[in-house]
């Protein structure tokens, strides 16, 4: 029986070890999926999806978990690290076999550790699999060759709660869902709801953690109109009692939560720069803001805020039918089959 392997180098539960779990479920017909990650929370995530997984702790602990599998045929790869994709090549040299493998680039806010080293890959025959056109564009930027990297962009499974549609005007709540880093500029929110002018601002839910987030709480500390809810394993459910989502990181590679917000039927705005842009068509399918200008920022939720509920319905139907043509887990899972060979589970 043929394994589906997925090495990721981080453990948490982000959009890139979501999407490495949606990836191994929607390939299941084609094989049976493994994980392997550092210890975290995508680990019981896997168990509750009925994924086996394996945790390891340095590259050789790596070895000794990835090692059995190598002793089998038809098997294919999946990799996010550098190293660890290197390491996953040694080791099938070692056995004497050809392990078919793709790099997926999820890029990150960090050129060099995302980006900067994935043309060595190249060099020795790894496809690189981009997961948007900005993604892209960085590699092409770093030295990557543009017949090796191939895009397929990240897709939308599952059930999301429902959020009712619009009948009247006016924004109560604003979900923000991000990781609270200096790099993803929830500061610029923070800011856009301390300005002069904010009494009329709806009240912000901001739900994450990070290395700046106590900063940013002192910050807002008695703003009765932002609230702190920490890391939310689920946040579905509270952003589908929401009116508007707000997504501040300029660089983002993707921004699979804007997706979920568009499912879920919340309007979104986003920065007019990065991955995040480009999921979006300004007054069409969302709305943009002046990438890190909280000046801008506020002055966007609050002519949201004025708009009347047809305007706003027809938004969210426009994002949802992008949803379901451009981000259609069957168009993608193919992508992925045709660019292994798959065929069906041997």
């Amino acid at each position: 029986m043929r394994h589906l392997l997925y090495i990721l180098h981080s453990g948490q539960l982000y959009g890139t070890e979501r999407m490495a779990l949606a990836t191994l479920n929607q390939l299941t017909r084609h094989g049976i999926p493994v994980l392997f990650a550092p210890a975290g929370p995508v680990h019981q995530e896997a168990k509750r999806q009925g994924i086996q997984s394996h945790i390891f702790y340095n590259k050789w602990s790596l070895a000794r978990v990835f090692w059995p599998y190598l002793s089998e045929k038809d098997n294919v790869l999946f990799t996010t690290a550098v190293t660890q994709s290197l390491l996953a090549l040694l080791l099938s040299k070692l056995r004497g076999i050809d392990l078919p493998q793709l790099h997926i680039v999820h890029g990150g806010t960090d050129e060099r550790l995302s980006y900067a080293r994935k043309h060595w890959l190249q060099h020795l025959g790894l496809p690189l699999v981009a997961v948007s056109d900005f993604v892209r564009e960085r590699l092409l930027a770093h030295h990557c060759s543009e017949q090796g990297v191939k895009v397929i962009e990240n897709f939308l499974i599952g059930h999301l709660p429902q959020r009712a549609p619009f009948q009247r005007s006016g924004i109560a709540h604003v979900a923000l869902v991000s990781r609270i880093d200096p790099i993803k500029e929830v500061g610029v929110a923070i800011a856009a709801w301390r300005l002069p002018g904010s009494l009329g601002m709806p009240r912000l839910l901001v739900m994450g953690t990070g290395w700046q987030s106590q900063a940013l709480i002192d910050l807002s500390v008695l703003n009765e109109r932002v609230s702190w809810f920490g890391f939310v394993q689920y946040p579905a459910e509270i952003v589908a009692e929401c009116d508007l989502y707000v997504h501040t990181c300029p660089c983002e590679p993707f921004g699979l939560a804007i997706l979920e917000a568009m499912a879920i039927g919340l309007p979104v705005l986003v920065p007019d720069q990065g991955g995040a842009a480009s999921l979006v068509e300004d007054g069409v399918t969302g709305f943009h803001f002046r990438a890190s200008d909280p000046y801008d920022l506020q002055r966007q939720v609050l002519r949201i805020n004025e708009l009347s509920p047809a305007k706003l319905n027809a938004v969210v139907a426009a994002a949802r039918q992008q949803l379901s043509e451009r981000f259609s887990a069957q168009a993608r899972i193919s992508d992925y089959a045709r660019l292994l060979n798959l065929s069906e589970s041997i």
